[in-house]
């Protein structure tokens, strides 16, 4: 009876103590960087001023609008453009612009890219009707953006405009409680598969061997998420 009692107590500290281990807090390390050290990249005031340049940033901007369903007004309070270009390449020549998504404290830079003209001779994504050796019309590029042909993408956003968080430090501390680590250090705010702005953040591992935890949190709705992987200098 006796042994039964001592291995049924042997039993429950051991369930405890595994409980307790997993309640605890992982240790973990990271460098923050200063604010938006990431939206280096897109300096504000390079803007191509060329008549082709021009005439494709125009054709952007109203399919960036159609396609996300947003009104001029929430262009003008939230998208600040920061670099455009033309782009000759092996298949012909291609637009880009990269700009900023602003909300409320929150920003994010993202670039977009779409074939203007095909390169004559050129057979690929032979099912998709574009003209070769011309410049493209809002409709062909309509096709190509949604073929995803010649490398076009247009990102798509969302048309929120209030945030979860009322600062990002609020957010952090909602990511760290989460994963149950110690700390964690923003590294970029992007606009993830939702067209929802949102912060990644990282941190490494105390010792364990060049193992990092890396998570996101969606600012307009509070969802995170998480994974363990080999860590990468930033």
């Amino acid at each position: 009876m006796k042994s039964r009692i001592v291995l049924t107590q042997i039993l429950l500290l051991a369930t405890f103590i595994s409980c307790n281990k997993e309640k605890q807090e992982r240790k973990v390390t990271c460098t923050n960087l200063y604010d938006y050290a990431y939206s280096e990249n897109c300096p504000i005031g390079s803007l191509c001023t060329t008549s082709i340049c021009n005439e494709y940033q125009a054709i952007w901007k109203e399919l960036f609008l159609e396609k996300n369903n947003l009104s001029e007004s929430y262009f003008n309070d939230h998208i600040i453009l920061c670099q455009s270009d033309t782009i000759t390449w092996m298949d012909g020549i291609s637009f880009s612009i990269c700009y900023k998504v602003k909300i409320g404290w929150a920003i994010a830079w993202n670039c977009d890219q779409f074939i203007i003209k095909i390169k004559n001779g050129n057979s690929l994504y032979p099912s998709i009707n574009i003209p070769r050796d011309e410049y493209l019309s809002k409709e062909n590029i309509r096709i190509a953006i949604d073929n995803h042909a010649f490398s076009s993408n247009m990102t798509a956003i969302s048309n929120d405009e209030v945030l979860k968080f009322t600062n990002s430090e609020i957010a952090l501390d909602k990511m760290i409680k989460d994963a149950n680590v110690s700390t964690l250090c923003t590294r970029s705010v992007f606009i993830n598969d939702l067209g929802h702005i949102s912060i990644e953040a990282n941190a490494e591992y105390v010792n364990e061997v060049n193992l990092c935890i890396v998570g996101t949190i969606d600012l307009i709705n509070g969802n995170t998420h998480f994974y363990d992987t080999m860590c990468r200098i930033y």
